[in-house]
């Protein structure tokens, strides 16, 4: 059996503040052993309940967090950017679960500890066919055009509200109780490890329970930024067009092109001429 799993770093037990999560000082350094310790705790868990592959793509900032030399020798390491499939970059057909780790609440959740959607400096919101969607929603959606469904999800009790409602069967781990966007009330790494390592073998256990997300064609996606210079400047991409003054629209087939587009969207929203 093949899990994949893609890490975030807001959503870890502990990272409450942006020194954790940037690559510089003693705070990020802790961090990283934070980050690695739950992905080394999902993997043990699975393979507890008989999992023998394992692709973790490092997905926060530059994507090249994860301490190689501490990371379970089982894993295919997935870093660095740019790639097309962001933080899912990895997944495909021959996946059989997927698990989604430190991850955090969406842009605006009141609460969430670090919350944003992909780029805080530039997106405020964005939407699957109408609907306002999570890091985890959208990654889930690309899970699932793969045929791979979310078996368990780790993060703060706000994230995992959201989760509820998009994943309901999805093994949901608690790392942190918010507080507010920089203050939390928080597992020790070692206490969320084991709750991880728990709920990664409950997920493989119930694997036949998990259900794939899905999206059918045509997807619509659409990208609300915090400034409409950003959005104009998006709009220029082939395809994509202006919604309102800060909101661009695209219409895809699948959500790998969708993802894509994304990312083309992402670069064009951090030029020096929009940030």
């Amino acid at each position: 059996m093949k899990v994949y799993i893609s890490v975030d770093m807001e959503g870890i037990a502990c990272a409450t503040h942006s020194d954790h999560v940037k690559m510089e000082g003693p705070a990020y350094v802790a961090a990283q052993k934070w980050m690695t310790g739950e992905v080394n705790a999902a993997i043990e868990g699975a393979i507890q309940a008989g999992a023998d592959e394992f692709v973790v793509a490092d997905g926060h900032g530059l994507m090249r967090n994860l301490l190689p030399d501490e990371l379970h020798e089982d894993a295919l390491l997935v870093l660095g950017t740019p790639r097309p499939l962001l933080q899912m970059e990895g997944v495909d057909e021959s996946c059989d679960i997927a698990f989604f780790l430190g991850y955090h609440a969406r842009a605006g959740n009141a609460t969430g500890v670090m919350a944003h959607t992909h780029v805080g400096s530039i997106v405020y919101e964005l939407f699957l066919n109408g609907d306002p969607v999570t890091e985890a929603a959208f990654n889930g959606a690309v899970a699932g055009h793969f045929g791979v469904p979310v078996g368990l999800v780790a993060g703060d009790d706000a994230l995992l509200d959201e989760v509820a409602v998009t994943h309901p069967w999805a093994e949901r781990v608690i790392t942190k109780w918010a507080i507010g966007p920089t203050a939390a009330r928080n597992l020790t790494p070692k206490a969320s490890q084991k709750k991880i390592q728990s709920a990664a073998k409950r997920a493989v256990e119930r694997i036949g329970e998990m259900k794939v997300s899905k999206l059918e064609a045509p997807i619509e996606f659409r990208a609300h930024f915090l400034k409409a210079l950003q959005a104009q400047l998006v709009s220029d991409i082939p395809g994509v067009e202006r919604f309102d003054a800060r909101s661009v629209r695209y219409v895809g087939s699948d959500m790998v092109e969708i993802t894509k587009i994304w990312r083309l969207m992402i670069n064009a929203g951090l030029s020096k001429f929009a940030v």
